[in-house]
């Protein structure tokens, strides 16, 4: 395998254990960004048919955020950066599906 196949592969895993991580509500509410959103709604979109990434997205998005905002231990929750994903995260999954239908 070249080097350049070997870093794709690589890429690509990161990718997939960030999606895991998304699923299984075990993304550390550190991550939950609009850049981590971001990469898991193109793995998304390359790897899903458009209904069933939308499904799914949407399913873990809610799952996620019901999980962050009402932790335990008063763990302080960042409530403005929620709010602003909220604003955008649908928008996220249309342009990483626009981008595969381009």
């Amino acid at each position: 395998m070249s080097d350049m196949q070997t870093a794709t592969a690589e890429h690509r895993s990161w990718q997939w254990e960030l999606v895991l991580q998304y699923e299984d509500g075990s993304l550390p509410a550190s991550a939950w960004h609009e850049a981590t959103l971001t990469v898991v709604t193109q793995w998304y979109a390359r790897n899903l048919p458009e209904a069933q990434a939308k499904s799914r997205y949407e399913q873990y998005y809610h799952r996620n955020r019901r999980r962050l905002t009402n932790r335990l231990s008063g763990a302080s929750v960042d409530t403005v950066g929620l709010e602003a994903l909220d604003a955008i995260w649908e928008s996220l999954l249309v342009r990483a599906l626009g981008a595969k239908s381009a």
